[in-house]
């Protein structure tokens, strides 16, 4: 980028560029093909973005289409004061792009959130809706408890998988959600959608955190990029079949986290074709409030409600810290965790104390103590005639796990030393 020179001040006069150069539709596969100022290179680990969607998308209009590919971008737009074109764009999605930012501009107030998307031509779109929603399925809690608060109007779920690096690429924790979702569509008899993207993967986030982590106090995928892009991913589909609602569900909770990527007033503030809009659901309840949905709906009929909480796992290794927390939720509201999908045979005392002993120590926990524990423990007290489990509650509510982590992590070191500094040699090297 050359200066511009007036007297002794030095003024940017020209502003970074992303060009969406082509799109190609190969029947349900969407490639973007792109080009950028070469002082964003950095950014990228390609210039082909690709959706492998469900359905055929031929059909859908360009200006539909070019949504994912301005979602994907968004944030580096933003923060590096970038001109985003495309050759069309979706009229009500590019004009809900004000508030977008807005949205986020009052979340990360300390940071100018500048550049401009710029569309060549603007098309007016319209889904005439069917009374019918999206809703965005990882498989999850959140998820979960959207998925029962709006069943009656749901009829599809859509799950999307990003950190693919190309299309023959394979993920075994992908694999499992795409089969956990799948097996609980045919349960409730709602059609399910699966999506292939390289959009998580595309971005070297390593870049766009050491520039921009300290000041915006978050990082690329949490912070910015996450939902922005599961909602755009899944605007194409939703208006091939006239579907006027896109839900998802929250992740924060009203008062008690700090705002992320996926917030209230970000997620709500996206609107495509006219009256599309999108339901950022359960900002109300906390994490053990969606559990009491949760466990109240399989008490209520009876059958058991599979959840899979673990994030990097082909199923619940009950080992992990999310794992854990899911079940002390569900024993907190009276349920049994075998109806849920957590496998564990004999004494839940024996069973976890052996876990504290081996992988204590590898836990990072002081974040979810402070913020969903103190909800648990609270629900425990207060419902503890009508838990089952009470010799696991009064071994939980009485484990020392300060004096228990410090103790297992030395264990942990103390056995793996050698193998711990060859391994930071090695990535020192």
């Amino acid at each position: 980028m050359k200066p511009l020179m007036i007297g002794n001040l030095n003024l940017k006069y020209m502003m970074y560029n992303i060009v969406l150069d082509n799109i190609i539709v190969d029947h349900n596969i969407v490639y973007y093909n792109f080009s950028c100022s070469k002082e964003l290179d950095e950014y990228f680990k390609s210039k082909q973005l690709f959706i492998e969607y469900p359905d055929d998308v031929s059909s859908v209009p360009l200006s539909i289409l070019s949504i994912p590919f301005i979602a994907t971008f968004l944030g580096i737009s933003w923060l590096e004061n970038t001109n985003l074109y495309v050759d069309e764009l979706d009229r009500t999605y590019y004009y809900s792009l004000r508030e977008v930012r807005s949205a986020f501009q009052d979340m990360y107030y300390n940071v100018s959130l500048k550049g401009r998307v710029v569309p060549c031509k603007i098309v007016h779109n319209n889904v005439v809706g069917c009374g019918q929603s999206l809703l965005l399925f990882g498989g999850g809690v959140d998820a979960h408890c959207s998925y029962i608060r709006h069943k009656d109007t749901i009829s599809h779920i859509m799950n999307i998988q990003g950190w693919f690096s190309n299309m023959d690429a394979c993920d075994t924790a992908a694999e499992a959600d795409r089969m956990h979702c799948h097996e609980f569509s045919e349960r409730m008899g709602i059609l399910f959608y699966y999506v292939k993207s390289n959009f998580a993967s595309i971005v070297n986030a390593n870049i766009f955190n050491r520039k921009f982590q300290s000041l915006l106090h978050d990082q690329w995928w949490h912070g910015i990029q996450h939902s922005m892009a599961f909602i755009a991913i899944s605007i194409p589909i939703a208006f091939l079949h006239s579907i006027s609602n896109i839900i998802i569900a929250s992740s924060c909770t009203k008062g008690r986290v700090k705002p992320c990527g996926s917030f209230i007033t970000t997620d709500s503030a996206f609107k495509y074709a006219g009256e599309g809009n999108v339901l950022h659901d359960a900002f109300e309840l906390n994490r053990q409030g969606k559990i009491k949905v949760i466990v109240d709906c399989q008490k209520a009929s009876g059958q058991p409600y599979p959840l899979k909480v673990c994030s990097f796992n082909d199923r619940n290794c009950c080992e992990c810290e999310k794992c854990f927390r899911t079940i002390i939720e569900i024993i907190a509201e009276g349920g049994r965790i075998q109806d849920f999908g957590f496998s564990i045979k004999g004494s839940l005392v024996a069973f976890f104390a052996d876990v504290m002993n081996r992988r204590l120590g590898l836990w990072g926990m002081s974040f979810e103590r402070e913020i969903y524990w103190k909800d648990t423990i609270k629900r425990m007290k207060e419902n503890y005639d009508n838990i089952a489990e009470k010799e696991f509650v009064d071994w939980f509510l009485t484990y020392d796990f300060d004096k228990e982590q410090i103790r297992s992590r030395r264990n942990y070191y103390f056995h793996n030393f050698f193998s711990i500094i060859k391994r930071k040699l090695f990535n020192h090297k």
